[in-house]
């Protein structure tokens, strides 16, 4: 089969494809024909050698839609989804043609997303429902603070906390930004610095319940002073710094709560699990699922990790089994 396999880390440059045996289906796991792969910003950081813990030699990638070709008789043929932390760094990943996981983690795809759309799902949307419900605890009727709202994650933030019944303010760098949002309660510009008025003026004084912090330490201090009386900061992301100086006296008089999200430990059967608490919620059309900016096929697959590796913007998946794909909305 064909696969982005590596066996050392380095530049995207060196990026080729692959011809490598199919993977050998294991008791309690199913093979899968990969349809889809996403494309993360994760995948380039795991191919540059960024993960603690990655084997070599490996097929990288996390993000897949596929079909199930062997396993239970009962599982043969279903349409899957899926995504883990341990794919693509601690176990073979889905930038290949097929890909085995457990059995466990096999999550029937929702009927209303072709397997590309399925494919862009995965780190985004679980990322951001792990924020807001496992650990944020958000709940039906609270106010939200989702930083970093026109990325991918922060966009299925503010379609997951809306289609659960919170309110939501969106934090972006500019005004341009916005135009990618779909319905929020308001919104707030780090250009502006005007994320505590924004979210004093929306919430009556009270301040949000629950902020979402993809970008680092650059926006803690905003953050928490935007938080209500027990208010929760989940953080996911440092690329806007590390180190933050702490006024611990403010945080336990408030009686605030800090909280680390790192999915990278999550493996596919606790994302399956995830996926499975979702699908519900795309299949009613409530959220919809990442837009996709550009398609390329796994042979081309060199040219969409320089374009993600570069940041661009929006969602490109590799196309690997088009054939057998449904056609994509």
């Amino acid at each position: 089969m064909k696969a982005i396999f590596i066996q050392q880390h380095g530049p995207v440059d060196g990026l080729t494809v692959s011809e490598i045996p199919r993977p050998a289906r294991k008791d309690g796991e199913v093979l899968l024909e990969v349809e889809a792969a996403g494309i993360n910003p994760s995948d380039v950081a795991s191919f540059q050698g960024k993960f603690p813990g990655a084997v070599l030699p490996r097929v990288v990638g996390r993000d897949f839609a596929g079909r199930v070709v062997e396993g239970p008789t009962e599982l043969v043929g279903l349409e899957v989804w899926g995504t883990g932390g341990d794919l693509g760094i601690s176990r073979d990943g889905t930038h290949a043609e097929y890909l085995a996981i457990p059995q466990r983690a096999v999550a029937r795809r929702p009927a209303s997303l072709s397997p590309e759309q399925a494919a862009v799902v995965g780190v985004p949307f679980v990322t951001a429902f792990a924020a807001l419900f496992r650990l944020g605890q958000l709940k039906r009727g609270e106010w939200v603070i989702v930083s970093g709202a026109a990325g991918a994650v922060g966009q299925a933030a503010c379609q997951l906390a809306k289609a659960r019944g919170a309110s939501v303010i969106a934090l972006t760098r500019s005004k341009n930004e916005a135009s990618t949002l779909g319905a929020i309660d308001a919104l707030a510009q780090s250009d502006e610095n005007n994320l505590e008025s924004v979210v004093r003026e929306a919430t009556q004084g009270r301040g949000a319940d629950l902020a979402l912090n993809g970008v680092g330490s650059n926006i803690m201090a905003p953050l928490f002073l935007a938080l209500a009386e027990q208010g929760r900061q989940v953080v996911y992301s440092a690329v806007g710094g590390r180190e933050f100086p702490l006024d611990i006296l403010s945080l336990y008089r408030r009686q605030q709560a800090l909280l680390g999200l790192n999915t990278a430990t999550f493996d596919t059967i606790q994302c399956a699990e995830i996926l499975n608490e979702m699908a519900p919620l795309f299949d009613s059309g409530a959220v919809g699922p990442s837009a996709i900016v550009e398609r390329i096929p796994l042979s081309r697959a060199g040219e969409a990790y320089k374009k993600v590796a570069s940041g661009k913007s929006g969602k490109i998946v590799l196309t690997i089994h088009p054939d057998s794909a449904r056609s994509s909305g």
